[in-house]
């Protein structure tokens, strides 16, 4: 049984009032550093959804298309249920608990960067969200019975989309994939263009808190990426609550012949992680990862 949209769209224009799509791209749209952190918040739910979905043992990949006209990506977690429908379609209307590392109401309008009215094609849902908060039934997309599909239509002006979303694709690589415990595999493809696969083993556990995996990726036209990490973890918690990890990531050096370990290696790109890498450097030559509060820009 699907939502009643037309109940919920009355409900926010109530709620929000009539003229949010007007103010919207000043308070929701533009809060990050580029316009291509989008592609972040989407991995961020669906990282959440897997974790929600008990008992899956299906694909944990995600997945990103680029064609001319819009962007369709899709992934295999929890499919949305009624308070997902709310959640996304409202400001700051979250269902995900405190452990949660994307916020449907927020993040996920970082989308409105580029399109004006994303599609939701999950479970028994399919919606499109105009102005914000205003959910419109749509035609159900061809998809996989468990798979969830976000589609983003480009708007038809905005002539450095294509090329925009194209560099993030090409920036992603693998190492959003080094704190994520849930989505095992990205991969992107532009239409008559480049394309990328990134994917880590399952973490060989060392000790209490201790782990290595190995991260691997290729993209055309570059040399094949694989890097071992050594990740010391830390659970953190609010009022009593777990909240997530402080982690910190080591880089190793490649196989040495025989039995002699792995060197821990300095890097030379060593920004604060919350998850994904903000923009903010701190120069000590491993990675650094928490549930920081974050400002605007990171």
């Amino acid at each position: 049984m699907t939502v009643n949209y037309d109940k919920l769209r009355k409900e926010n224009e109530v709620k929000y009032g009539t003229d949010i799509g007007r103010i919207g791209g000043m308070l929701l749209a533009n809060r990050y550093d580029k316009r291509t952190h989008f592609i972040f918040e989407l991995l961020q739910n669906a990282e959440d959804a897997l974790r929600r979905r008990n008992g899956w043992k299906g694909s944990r990949a995600v997945s990103f298309h680029l064609a001319s006209d819009e962007l369709r990506v899709s992934h295999y977690g929890q499919p949305f249920d009624e308070p997902d429908v709310r959640g996304v379609c409202g400001i700051d209307e979250s269902t995900k608990d405190i452990t949660a590392i994307g916020r449907f109401g927020i993040g996920f309008k970082s989308v409105y960067a580029f399109t004006d009215r994303p599609e939701i094609h999950s479970g028994s849902e399919a919606f499109t969200i105009k102005s914000y908060v205003w959910p419109f039934r749509v035609s159900a997309r061809k998809r996989k019975p468990d798979e969830t599909l976000i589609a983003l239509p480009l708007r038809d002006k905005d002539r450095t989309a294509h090329k925009e979303i194209t560099q993030g694709l090409e920036n992603l690589r693998a190492r959003p994939l080094l704190f994520l415990r849930h989505v095992k595999e990205i991969s992107w493809s532009v239409e008559g263009g480049p394309s990328g696969l990134y994917f880590r083993d399952d973490p060989q556990k060392l000790d209490t808190d201790v782990r290595e995996l190995t991260l691997m990726g290729e993209q055309k036209d570059k040399p094949d990426v694989e890097e071992r990490w050594l990740i010391f973890s830390r659970e953190v918690r609010n009022e009593g609550k777990p909240v997530g990890h402080v982690e910190i990531a080591y880089s190793l050096s490649e196989q040495e012949i025989g039995t002699a370990p792995r060197d821990i290696r300095a890097i030379a790109d060593s920004p604060l992680v919350v998850f994904f890498p903000t923009v903010l450097p701190t120069h000590v030559g491993h990675l650094i990862q928490g549930p920081y509060r974050t400002t605007l820009a990171v």
